[in-house]
């Protein structure tokens, strides 16, 4: 299912590679615009040393007895005699110039010297600096990435919507079909089971019922694990004290016919008196399927051991088989795996067992051979149980 989550990220993504391509074009812009704010630095200065030369030489047309030398709150200024020697500065003690080229620059200023004529004051050059400040350009970039940003962000949106709008619908549809179906083939099931079993107690150890009443119990489970699939985030039901050996061995019980149909024995070791704390639901399934798969992967003739023992907190279920064994068994409890392409199911019956395993905090392990069996071990905390 789609969902709004799953846009999210899609969203998130697509701002972050187009703004990841974009800040290419971004870095050239910024590059070009320092640039351009040095050129314009070096303009200015150009200017205000002229502004302060002319005033030289007007003061000498004039003979005027004072000069007020030219001050600002943007650049300072100094002229210099032929011997580097300052004649009059307005810039602080510790400044110091290199005066090699017109222009030259630190990380935090840049000046400019330009050469004087014959003047009253016996200046050679005149140096003139101003801070450098690129805030302007900065402000500009911050602005135009979260212009583009915004731009990206809400086109990504809209696409994303329109793109996701059919699937959306479509698992809709889907959701509701499968609602609809299996409502459908519940009723169909449970009055077909019904009338095998009054069959069954007319007609003695037909095995050919035998095989239609496994056949039906078979559809049962996959039916379960698609229902509980589908309805698995609606809270289906609240955890209770449950007798777990009973309920065991009841569920034993009812698989009965399943191993019966393979010549399967089925060994109980079954602690009495266990009580655990769980979901019924969920239990039916960790169980079924485990039994479930055990039958169906086991050879004809052979044993499937069900074991239940508690010692201290801890609970032990282990279902031990005789059957084809497992090839990978990292991969079991993905969803929609099957070990035996051949054989039925749709491969989430052990992902629906690990997903409750997962959220009650239930460690599983797996021990497999292949053409000598598997053995699937449970270890469930009473404790770790309580605080979920």
């Amino acid at each position: 299912m789609i969902n709004k989550t799953n846009d999210t990220k899609f969203i998130v993504i697509q701002v972050v590679l187009t703004l990841s391509i974009a800040f290419i074009p971004i870095y050239f812009y910024l590059d070009a615009s320092f640039e351009n704010q040095n050129i314009k630095d070096k303009m200015m200065l150009k200017n205000y040393s002229s502004s302060v030369v002319s005033k030289i030489r007007l003061f000498e047309e004039e003979n005027s007895d004072f000069f007020y030398y030219p001050r600002s709150n943007i650049f300072t200024s100094a002229i210099f005699d032929e011997k580097n020697k300052p004649i009059f500065s307005l810039f602080n003690a510790n400044d110091k110039f290199t005066f090699e080229s017109e222009f030259f620059n630190d990380l935090e200023k840049i000046c400019h010297k330009q050469y004087l004529q014959n003047n009253i004051f016996g200046a050679k050059y005149i140096i003139t600096c101003k801070d450098i400040n690129n805030s302007q350009v900065i402000y500009n970039t911050i602005i135009l990435i979260l212009t583009m940003t915004c731009l990206i962000f809400l086109s990504s949106f809209f696409t994303i919507k329109q793109s996701t709008e059919p699937y959306k619908k479509l698992n809709l549809y889907l959701d509701d079909f499968l609602k609809d179906a299996m409502h459908e083939l519940k009723t169909p099931i449970g009055v077909a089971r019904v009338n095998i079993d009054l069959l069954q107690m007319r007609i003695k150890e037909d095995k050919h019922l035998l095989r239609i009443k496994s056949a039906l119990k078979n559809m049962s489970i996959i039916y379960e694990d698609l229902e509980y699939y589908m309805q698995r985030f609606s809270g289906i039901e609240e955890k209770k004290d449950i007798d777990l050996s009973l309920f065991l061995d009841k569920r034993v019980d009812f698989f009965n016919d399943l191993a019966t149909a393979k010549n399967i024995n089925l060994i109980r070791d079954i602690q009495s008196n266990i009580i655990l704390h769980f979901n019924e639901i969920e239990l039916y399934r960790i169980i079924d399927n485990n039994l479930s798969n055990a039958i169906k992967y086991s050879k004809e003739k052979s044993t499937i051991t069900i074991t239940l023992q508690k010692s201290e907190d801890k609970i032990h279920l282990i279902f031990e088989d005789q059957g084809i064994g497992i090839k990978d068994p990292s991969k079991i409890f993905d969803r929609y795996y099957r070990g035996d392409k051949i054989t039925g199911g749709f491969g989430i019956g052990l992902s629906i067992v690990k997903n409750i395993c997962v959220k009650n905090n239930i460690e599983i392990s797996v021990e497999s051979q292949v053409n000598k069996g598997s053995t699937f071990s449970y270890l469930i905390s009473s404790t770790s149980l309580e605080a979920s």
